[in-house]
């Protein structure tokens, strides 16, 4: 990982190994490279799981642009086209709106590479690495509900989450109750954290922070500097005080027809 002062691209780096590692547990899936750009078809009918990813933003153009779309819209698959930039406002911005592409989401990224700040955390809360069958049916479930998540795609990326070898995954519990998951994955030289979501009732109780230690901790035990991730608006402000610093934002367009 390079230097925190300027984007590093660390969770963008671990995004593209990740779907690398997917489409292997996909019988239907591949992976090709085109013009600087991983592209991606899953089969699943969500946008950000087919399509390209740029590892160079400045790279795209016009005409790469429509070369990236071309396949994805042939084959009738929702898609994207995902790039990584410092700030939520790239320049490529311009060629997108210009292709009649819309913005389906800008997400801040965070990385820590140093031991979390760790807030003082209610004794009963616990939280243990996921081991059996039980454990995953229940790692699931709480992902599902935690981030209201539907449909068979959801539910199958869950499935092939747990299956790969590169995942670590936790669970939590308030007491006797579950009531948060979090994944660890370890893809692209990178460790990025995923799906982190503590169910209503057990918020603002150190749940969430115990996963991230968790899951921090197990990163740096397995040689890797620290953890990257994806930031929602609910979960930035934590992160934030447990040392996570801004690396950049990641942005996924997709064709106008695709979004209304």
């Amino acid at each position: 990982m390079t230097a925190p002062h300027a984007p590093s691209m660390a969770f963008h780096r671990n995004w593209i190994g990740l779907l690398e590692a997917l489409v292997r547990h996909l019988p239907n899936a591949y992976t090709w490279r085109k013009n600087g750009a991983l592209m991606v078809r899953t089969g699943w009918r969500l946008a950000v799981f087919n399509g390209a990813v740029l590892e160079d933003a400045d790279q795209l153009t016009a005409q790469t642009l429509q070369d990236y779309a071309a396949p994805f819209a042939a084959l009738g698959l929702p898609y994207s086209v995902q790039i990584c930039a410092p700030s939520a406002q790239p320049p490529q911005m311009a060629l997108f709106q210009a292709a009649r592409f819309t913005e389906l989401l800008c997400d801040p990224l965070m990385l820590c590479e140093r031991d979390l700040d760790l807030p003082a955390i209610a004794p009963e809360v616990r939280v243990r690495f996921v081991q059996d069958a039980a454990d995953q049916a229940l790692y699931k479930r709480l992902v599902l509900e935690g981030f209201e998540m539907v449909g068979d795609s959801a539910e199958e990326f869950l499935n092939v989450l747990l299956s790969m070898a590169e995942g670590r995954h936790v669970v939590a519990w308030l007491g006797e109750q579950p009531c948060g998951a979090g994944s660890l994955a370890l893809c692209g030289g990178v460790a990025g954290v995923y799906n982190v979501t503590t169910l209503p009732f057990a918020r603002r109780r150190g749940v969430a922070a115990a996963m991230m230690q968790a899951l921090h901790a197990r990163a740096r035990a397995e040689g890797y500097s620290g953890t990257a991730l994806a930031a929602s608006s609910m979960g930035a402000p934590l992160y934030r005080r447990l040392g996570y610093h801004a690396d950049g934002y990641q942005l996924a367009y997709i064709p106008l027809k695709d979004y209304f």
